[in-house]
């Protein structure tokens, strides 16, 4: 697709679906920062993205997507990783690309999410061009996450929680008792990840103060820092936790 499709200023949207109980689905094509981006959004609000243009489809857009990296970065022997949330698959894309020799698991609770990542976010090119059908590099499941967490006897170097419908995560994986479960699931000294919305300071940083205190409760070691350090503490965005019993240096903001 041409760089010189015209859109309308909210983008051109390409599918739309209300699910009760869940919310208004919507895949839209849009130019952000003079890029083609095609978005997936519930409720206007931003689940996934993904570049257009040929070449870049495993690209993040997201910052936060991107601090899920540090990770990686930080401990090259991690093999294993476990994804709480798939959406429009773009940090499972990635990392398949990036990471040749690692393996993914990804529980999706939405079937339908799954249906719009193969066919709108370039999911089935990943499956493709990696021969991920027969390598089984990057398995999903559909259900669940609570319930995968509590049955599965799989182990992993790294789990990433961004479990969220619209901007609503789903309090029980915030919970102590799944919290309990995630560390049942890491390898000895593997790390625990989560995404989420709240402030650093002020009134609206209740929801990291008390998810930060669980961490400290099951963890040696704990972080949080924020995606978009040029926004002010009080203000609410993407943060990223962090739990391990292995090292961990806090990332300074």
């Amino acid at each position: 697709m041409g760089d010189n499709k015209i859109f309308k200023r909210r983008g051109q949207t390409i599918f739309m679906k209300n699910e009760p109980g869940y919310g208004r689905i919507e895949v839209r094509d849009a130019i952000e920062n003079h890029e083609l981006v095609r978005l997936l959004l519930v409720d206007e609000v931003r689940e996934s993205a993904t570049f257009m243009e040929d070449g870049r489809h495993y690209e993040l857009v997201f910052k936060y997507t991107k601090d899920f990296d540090i990770a990686l970065q930080r401990r090259p022997e991690i093999r294993s990783t476990l994804m709480l949330g798939g959406a429009g698959f773009s940090f499972p894309k990635y990392y398949i690309h990036a990471y040749p020799e690692k393996h993914m698991d990804v529980v999706e609770f939405k079937p339908e999410m799954y249906q719009l990542a193969m066919q709108y976010f370039y999911l089935d090119e990943l499956y493709s061009d990696y021969a991920l059908t027969e390598s089984r590099r990057m398995e999903v499941f559909i259900e669940d996450a609570n319930d995968y967490l509590a049955q599965t006897d799989r182990k992993y170097d790294l789990i990433i929680n961004d479990c969220y419908i619209s901007n609503r995560m789903d309090d029980d994986l915030l919970r102590n008792k799944q919290v309990v479960n995630v560390k049942r699931c890491l390898n000895p000294g593997g790390v625990y990840l989560i995404n989420l919305i709240t402030a650093e300071k002020g009134p609206a940083s209740m929801p990291g103060i008390l998810e930060y205190e669980i961490l400290k409760n099951n963890f040696k070691n704990t972080d949080m820092f924020a995606c978009k350090k040029e926004m002010s503490r009080l203000e609410k965005q993407n943060m990223i936790l962090v739990g391990t019993d292995g090292e961990w240096a806090p990332v300074m903001r």
